[in-house]
C-alpha cells in the first residue's frame, strides 16, 4: 500500500488518469439509474395523480401545488 501511495504522490496526473475510468463508470451508472428509472417513475406518479383528479372531478391545481398529495408523510 505504501508503494502505491508513494507512486501516486510522485505522479498525481497519471494517478488521476488511471482512476478516471472507474469513477466515470460509477458516475454513468448512477446517472443512468436516475434518468432511466427514477425520473420516469416520478413523472408517472404525477401523471397518475393528475388523471385521478380529472376522473374524480377534483380541481387540477392540487397536482401543481401538491404533486404527490396521495402519499402520506408523517
Amino acid at each position: 500500500m505504501n508503494t502505491i501511495q508513494s507512486f501516486m504522490l510522485r505522479h498525481p496526473l497519471l494517478s488521476v488518469v488511471l482512476i478516471l475510468p472507474f469513477t466515470m463508470v460509477f458516475t454513468l451508472a448512477v446517472f443512468s439509474l436516475i434518468i432511466n428509472i427514477l425520473l420516469p417513475g416520478l413523472l408517472a406518479l404525477w401523471l397518475a395523480g393528475w388523471v385521478y383528479t380529472s376522473i374524480v372531478g377534483q380541481h387540477w391545481r392540487r397536482n401543481i401545488n401538491e404533486p404527490f398529495w396521495f402519499v402520506r408523510v408523517g
